[in-house]
């Protein structure tokens, strides 16, 4: 699912989450955290990432 305010890169085994919203200065969401969680449940699945 591609969301244009949860950016996400892999590399070496590493996963990395940005939150990415600065319209509204950063300011957290529901929709955010659907997408955060979603990435969590999707690198969980991926045995090439050792951590997030």
């Amino acid at each position: 699912m591609a969301n244009e305010h949860i950016l996400k890169e892999v590399k070496d085994g590493v996963a990395t989450v940005t939150l990415n919203r600065p319209e509204k200065l950063n300011a957290f969401s529901g929709t955010m955290a659907a997408d955060l969680y979603a990435s969590f449940a999707e690198y969980d699945k991926d045995d090439d990432v050792r951590v997030i």
